[in-house]
């Protein structure tokens, strides 16, 4: 990760699948990605906040941001960071 004067910022790429896109256009507004204590989930910023220290990531017309601590790991964002209350295969996107 590159330290400038405005924040970290990742070195590499991160991929965001059409599914997730597809995802976050249904329910409407900007997502985060934070740790929970199974590992990173995708969360609206409604439900979880985004921290001034995440790095946003554009998503068709939304913004996911993504913790710091999470970004160096994370290099796909794909259905399997949304949490199954939230998500089922099940559901029309």
């Amino acid at each position: 990760m590159d330290m400038q004067q405005d924040g970290p910022r990742p070195l590499s790429p991160v991929t965001v699948t059409d599914d997730v896109i597809a995802y976050m256009d249904k329910r409407g507004g900007d997502f985060r990605i934070s740790t929970s204590c199974s590992g990173p989930v995708l969360m609206p910023v409604k439900v979880k906040p985004a921290k001034q220290s995440d790095i946003p990531i554009k998503a068709g017309s939304h913004l996911i941001y993504v913790s710091q601590y999470q970004l160096p790991w994370i290099t796909e964002i794909n259905m399997r960071l949304v949490p199954r209350i939230l998500y089922t295969e099940n559901d029309d996107l």
